[in-house]
């Protein structure tokens, strides 16, 4: 990543989304198949480390998405529950790994390359979409 990080940008509306969660005090992290290391050279650099409390990368787990135990891991150190809560991604990888641990999935169709094959719950078609489930409460 680092010989086309001038090419890489954050999508528009994750920074509002994350800062508006964490104002309202909802948990967030992050559960990633990038190692610790990869995770710092990679997504640390853009700055929404601060405001995701909670990361799991691919060491902290010996088995890894689609296997449930990533998040079984975030739950465990977020203190949180599957059912109230949502895993965001976009692969099915991502999907099967949150089905798997019985936990609602939002596929994030900004990153998805193939959206149709993967039948998630609720399905965003832009990063602001995701605050549509906080209105729903």
């Amino acid at each position: 990543m680092a010989d086309y990080r001038q090419t890489i940008h954050v999508y528009d509306g994750i920074q509002q989304v994350l800062t508006t969660l964490k104002e309202r005090s909802i948990t967030t992290g992050v559960v990633t198949s990038k190692t610790y290391h990869e995770y710092q050279n990679d997504f640390v650099p853009f700055g929404l480390a601060n405001d995701l409390k909670y990361m799991v990368c691919a060491d902290d787990t010996r088995l890894h998405k689609p296997n449930p135990d990533p998040l079984l891991q975030f739950l465990q150190i977020s203190e949180a529950s599957a059912e109230s809560s949502i895993y965001i991604g976009d692969t099915i990888y991502d999907y099967e790994c949150a089905r798997d641990e019985g936990m609602d999935f939002g596929l994030a169709l900004w990153g998805c390359k193939h959206p149709d094959r993967i039948p998630a719950k609720y399905k965003f078609e832009h990063p602001m979409d995701v605050l549509s489930l906080l209105n729903s409460q």
